[in-house]
């Protein structure tokens, strides 16, 4: 007998957050279960002041079998979701979580849900659609084969891929085309400014980097605005990795025009067990000081106002730039830029001038909850 039921008590939270190391063998990713569980910590993040969310258990035989959590944001025009999703291969198991989140987000007035997003579309989007075994990169899930046929089995239907394009930084070409590029253009780049972060106003930078969010990537398929108890929750989730990671903006007559934020690949160093001791900690420690192979590029994007201006081209080719010149200063040899919509032509195409082939595949599905 299968049953989905919801989350209860510290043994069973424990249970949750456990299960994907147990499932490892079957193609699921593992996170830090530490991190993860702050996830679920309204103390820690306070993105869960704006939404009602609910983690479930399915139990087969008295064992765990598999996982999945509901979304439901109060903004009304913000889509209901399904994530953090794990389980055996059976498809049951699937249907018994599917149905369990449903429920809740029936309960919360909704009429349908999109996932697997862990919460929304600004965290942790979709499941493996191909590149299967790839290498883990920070909080690009993976997942196995099965899993988007049993989805679409399930009575989901595919609504959208995204996908990483991973650049090799010994063999790209974009930092000295663009140096040829600005020394032909020197008034327009004397109106052009690159800064980085500064640390010691760090609130401050994060409402930038929110206002900066919002209007460049609001008008994507599927965009969820970053509210202000989301963006304080994602600060404590980025501070560490600004050790060694950076933001940098640009300014076209001094008005932000774009960013580009790059960070290490903290995935590399996260134990097959998912937890921190006895010896984790050491080597997230490292992981954080730089001492990993890879980094990922979660934003690259420019203000609304700015697209087709001039500006545009040599903000986005600048601040491509800079971030590689980190990857390099970082000791970094390959950079993971994710994600990109698969319609999105023209940053597939700079992608493909880098050069930096695409290497991984992710999709969301939807369904009613009748």
């Amino acid at each position: 007998m299968i049953v989905a039921r919801p989350v209860s008590g510290g043994a069973e939270a424990r249970a949750f957050h456990a299960l994907p190391a147990r499932l490892r063998p079957l193609g699921w990713s593992v996170p830090l279960r530490w991190d993860e569980a702050r996830m679920f910590d309204p103390a820690v993040f306070t993105f869960l002041a704006d939404h009602a969310v609910q983690r479930f258990l399915a139990w087969k035989d008295g064992a765990v079998a598999g996982r999945i959590a509901a979304c439901v944001p109060k903004d009304p025009a913000a889509p209901a979701t399904f994530g953090f999703l794990c389980l055996e291969r059976d498809p049951a198991v699937l249907a018994a979580l599917l149905a369990a989140a449903r429920g809740f987000i029936r309960e919360q007035g909704r009429a349908e849900m999109t996932g697997p997003l862990s919460f929304t579309i600004n965290h942790e989007v979709g499941a493996q659609a191909g590149f299967f075994g790839r290498a883990p990169m920070l909080r690009m899930p993976g997942s196995p084969d099965w899993l988007p046929g049993m989805l679409d089995a399930a009575g989901l239907a595919p609504v959208r891929d995204m996908l990483a394009c991973t650049l090799d930084v010994a063999a790209e070409r974009h930092s000295a085309r663009f140096a040829a590029l600005a020394l032909k253009r020197p008034a327009e780049m004397a109106r052009l400014r690159l800064r980085p972060l500064v640390r010691r106003d760090f609130d401050g930078e994060l409402r930038r980097i929110a206002a900066l969010y919002n209007d460049a990537w609001g008008a994507n398929w599927g965009a969820v605005p970053l509210g202000a108890a989301e963006v304080k929750g994602l600060g404590r989730l980025l501070r560490p990795l600004l050790w060694r990671g950076e933001v940098i903006f640009a300014e076209w007559d001094r008005k932000p025009v774009g960013l580009v934020s790059v960070v290490p690949n903290i995935a590399e160093a996260i134990p097959g067990n998912g937890r921190l001791l006895p010896f984790g900690w050491a080597r997230l420690g490292l992981a954080l000081a730089g001492q990993v192979r890879g980094a990922r590029l979660p934003m690259l994007g420019i203000t609304q106002d700015f697209r087709g201006h001039p500006a545009s081209a040599l903000a986005m080719g600048a601040l491509l730039r800079e971030a590689i010149g980190h990857c390099r200063l970082r000791g970094w040899q390959h950079l993971e830029i994710s994600w990109i919509l698969d319609s999105n032509a023209a940053m597939l195409n700079a992608m493909a001038r880098l050069p930096a082939p695409v290497d991984g595949r992710w999709r969301l599905w939807r369904g009613g909850l009748d």
